[in-house]
């Protein structure tokens, strides 16, 4: 099932605070299908990780509009 079935395309889903498999902390904000980027400067690629990390609902918060503004390419 691809993401956007999932919900990727929901807003609140992509402003969710995922648990970023690389640093530990919730600070992982998933971009797109294939791309998240952690307010740590970790980044992910793959989308088999990124649908993993949806389906597991392993999020804490969401991010404000200014930090997603600021804080991300």
């Amino acid at each position: 099932m691809a993401l956007w079935q999932k919900g990727i395309d929901d807003p609140d889903i992509k402003i969710r605070r995922y648990h970023c498999p690389e640093c530990g902390e919730y600070s992982l904000h998933i971009k797109y299908e294939s791309f998240a980027e952690c307010e740590n400067g970790c980044f992910l690629t793959d989308s088999s990780v990124i649908d993993k990390l949806i389906e597991s609902k392993d999020y804490k918060g969401v991010f404000q509009e200014d930090e997603l503004k600021y804080n991300f390419i």
